[in-house]
């Protein structure tokens, strides 16, 4: 079973580890796979039985998602267009593939139209037998004009095969935020997150760790918890602030007072996360889908910048079910943080939530089905 499997990320890099996940989880059951990125390049090694076709780098100009722009902030010219479709339909030769999985689009990623729909005719008249799925995350981003949520539904009609949810439909089910669910013709199920098994969870958890993810935001996140540090009935335990990879970490250390850790980056986090008494954080996909998987209590202060409102959709789900404590970002000030931990660091912890969080291998499994079947069934 060959596999090709298309990946934009625009401004973070949550969609290309979501993207990493899933094809290992694929080549483990059997897929050769092809991961396109269109993104900035992996900060991650491929996985075993992947292999990362790197296409001329298109990224978000800012948070706003104003214009693309290359890996050097020029605005996107033609010839990268160009580019792109060159090796574009040089992977569908090489690679001859059963399956296409692009990831968002047509649920995002609207831009991108002009590259997959002439890519995916050309795939279909050259492999007729060729299956086309959908990897989504479970919340999109609020559209302001109702039409758009029919011609992404009439899109995924018309292009594939099956659209993969990666969430649980008991807290968040697609139609929450894409309220044109009804006029989709092609199967939807949803797959669980998709996230690692969580290190092994020590006896007694102690200490805060904040951290920002992958993306370019964030700063004010670190900047609030570092005022809010003294204000906590917690201060006396550790602080570590993980404060990405955009430059943070070397600024806000030289301020820290002592017990408070800064790093810009720390490749033992998933241990950290699972040994921190209190997790605060964004309410990124990845980010969120480790904090459950390692039933970490957690703060969510959610990326809300130009309309953004995936993560404060997400953040308010996990409230109402009692999985999170959560700070709007107009709320963020240094004593309501310190507050926002001390009530979480209350919270009992039982292990693990019930959220179904075996996203990949599910994804994986229901994609060997599109291929033996031709179809999926619909969730419930």
């Amino acid at each position: 079973m060959r596999l090709l499997f298309w990946v934009q990320s625009l401004l973070g890099s949550g969609h290309l580890r979501r993207a990493l996940r899933i094809s290992r989880a694929c080549a483990d059951a059997g897929f050769e796979v092809t991961l396109v990125n269109g993104g900035p390049p992996s900060p991650w090694p491929a996985p075993k039985g992947v292999r990362i076709l790197q296409l001329p780098v298109l990224r978000a100009a800012d948070a706003a998602f104003s214009a693309l722009v290359d890996e050097d902030g020029r605005p996107a010219a033609d010839s990268l267009w160009r580019a792109r479709a060159a090796l574009l339909a040089t992977a569908l030769e090489r690679t001859r593939p059963d399956l296409v999985l692009l990831e968002m689009f047509p649920f995002g990623r609207r831009a991108f139209a002009r590259e997959l729909e002439p890519w995916l005719a050309h795939a279909r008249n050259l492999f007729p037998r060729l299956r086309v799925a959908i990897s989504v995350r479970e919340v999109l981003v609020r559209k302001t004009n109702p039409d758009r949520y029919r011609e992404m539904a009439e899109r995924a009609n018309r292009l594939a095969d099956a659209v993969l949810v990666h969430g649980d439909a008991a807290l968040l089910p697609f139609e929450a935020s894409f309220p044109a669910r009804r006029l989709l013709s092609v199967p939807l199920r949803h797959t669980g997150y998709v996230v690692e098994p969580p290190p092994p969870v020590p006896a007694e958890r102690r200490g805060i760790l904040v951290s920002a993810g992958g993306g370019a935001v964030g700063a004010r996140l670190m900047e609030t918890a570092l005022a809010a540090h003294p204000l906590c009935r917690l201060a006396d335990e550790p602080w570590l602030l993980v404060a990405g990879r955009h430059g943070r970490g070397e600024t806000l250390g030289r301020r820290a007072p002592p017990g408070v850790t800064v790093r810009g980056h720390d490749p033992d986090l998933p241990a950290h996360l699972a040994a921190a008494r209190v997790s605060v954080s964004q309410a990124g996909y990845n980010t969120v889908a480790e904090t459950l998987a390692c039933g970490t209590p957690m703060v969510l202060v959610p990326f809300a910048e130009s309309g953004e409102d995936e993560q404060t959709v997400r953040a308010r789900a996990l409230a109402a079910k009692g999985l999170a404590r959560t700070l709007e970002d107009r709320d963020l000030m240094p004593a309501t943080l310190a507050r926002a931990i001390e009530e979480a660091a209350r919270t009992s912890t039982r292990g693990r939530p019930p959220i179904a969080l075996e996203g990949a291998r599910r994804s994986a499994e229901l994609l060997c089905r599109l291929l033996e079947c031709g179809t999926l069934p619909c969730d419930g």
